[in-house]
């Protein structure tokens, strides 16, 4: 029985576990998952500080207007002591107020005397002070697990003493293209013959992802063949990404291969389209996603089922579990069959809203219309999306999906 695409990414959301973390420095943990989540260590900011050049005093002494005489001066690093009553500081931006002190008044609202006095405009209570832990407290967890270490909060790792972080480690991805037909880049084609771009467009959505590629091999339509290089490609890596040779054909020879090794095939054909044939199986020390050999197949089979797969076990949490974005098309989208469609499409910001630019395209084998589009539209068996209508909208690239459940 085929399963529909919600079935099948829960079917895996329920097997798919993170790898074993591992420790890296800071300095190399860009762009990793957190295994554990950041834990304050102090408060932030450590104790009442200036937020502003100035002078800190007591609120209190400010109601008489009069001139208040200098006590000291404190900059940023300093540890003031106490500030006497009906006197003043001079304080600079993010320096500790002084015990006593409750309020910093502006240096652009105080004039100095010739005899160390100031004479400062009144202010309420607490005016320009960052109070101690108003950022956060010792103990607050300040980036959950699962969360990638971007910029601030590498910033962030390192403002709690995190010299060292636990972070799961990148999933290692090996494409196999398949197919007797397929030669590589930079031959000529002969008659009956295609270049091998597969490969290059799935290595290149691997490392776009954030995966490492382990290896990128071609396989000639041969059974012994495929079973000696899915051994070699899923040696140390985690997931085996094949293109080709999934469906049901003499030459498919992907799902007996990955039964020959050892494999077990989790689902196998999906009420879908394009991407009816894709297979997945769980491999002894990984997992196998087999993709159809036609370009947009591939690519809307990455999208939907080897990115969340290996994003899942690089740590990120609900990998299976996106929204996809809702947004209107310019055009009709018809699908005439019972399986569900997925149509791509180019989003585009049009008089200050996103739109979806339906693609036309010849089918699955079209790669222009692939390289055209940035994200797929979704259609229903059997209707037809009208120009104008809001569709559910799966972005390709990982540039498009700020704020999607498995970025984190």
């Amino acid at each position: 029985m085929m399963l529909s695409l919600e079935e099948a990414r829960a079917l895996l959301a329920n097997r798919v576990t993170p790898l074993p973390s591992i420790t890296l420095p800071l300095t190399r943990a860009l762009g990793y998952r957190l295994a554990s989540p950041l834990v304050a260590d102090v408060d932030s900011p450590p104790a009442d500080v200036s937020a502003m050049d100035g002078y800190a005093v007591r609120a209190e002494d400010l109601a008489a207007g009069a001139p208040l005489p200098l006590a000291f001066k404190i900059q940023a690093g300093d540890a003031p002591g106490r500030l006497p009553e009906r006197h003043a500081a001079r304080i600079f931006t993010g320096a500790a107020l002084p015990s006593g002190a409750d309020t910093v008044v502006p240096q652009e609202q105080a004039t100095a005397g010739d005899d160390d006095t100031v004479t400062l405009e009144c202010l309420e209570k607490g005016r320009h002070v960052r109070g101690q832990g108003e950022v956060y407290h010792t103990g607050d967890k300040l980036v959950p697990a699962g969360r990638m270490l971007t910029p601030p909060r590498i910033a962030v790792a390192a403002s709690v003493g995190a010299a060292e972080v636990g972070v799961f480690p990148r999933p290692r991805v090996a494409v196999v293209s398949t197919g007797s037909e397929l030669v590589g880049v930079d031959a000529k084609p002969e008659r009956g013959q295609i270049r091998d771009s597969n490969s290059s467009m799935l290595s290149a959505l691997a490392r776009a992802s954030g995966h490492e590629v382990t290896g990128v091999w071609r396989v000639r339509d041969d059974f012994d063949q495929h079973i000696s290089q899915l051994t070699a490609a899923a040696t140390n890596t985690d997931v085996v990404v094949t293109i080709g040779g999934v469906s049901v054909g003499d030459f498919d020879l992907v799902p007996r291969a990955v039964e020959a090794i050892g494999g077990e095939i989790v689902f196998h054909r999906l009420k879908m389209k394009p991407g009816k044939p894709i297979l997945v199986a769980r491999l002894e020390g990984g997992w196998l996603v087999g993709l159809p050999g036609n370009p947009v197949s591939a690519l809307v089979g990455w999208r939907l089922f080897a990115r969340p797969l290996a994003d899942a076990l690089g740590g990120a949490p609900n990998a299976f579990d996106e929204e996809p974005m809702q947004v209107e098309i310019d055009a009709p989208i018809p699908n005439r069959g019972p399986r569900t469609l997925f149509h791509p499409c180019r989003l585009e910001l049009r008089d200050g809203a996103l739109s979806a630019h339906v693609i036309g395209w010849q089918g699955s084998h079209d790669l222009v219309a692939a390289a055209e589009a940035n994200g797929l539209a979704r259609v229903e068996g059997r209707s037809t999306a009208a120009a104008g209508e809001c569709v559910a909208f799966y972005p390709l690239f990982s540039g498009l999906d700020g704020g999607s459940a498995h970025d984190g």
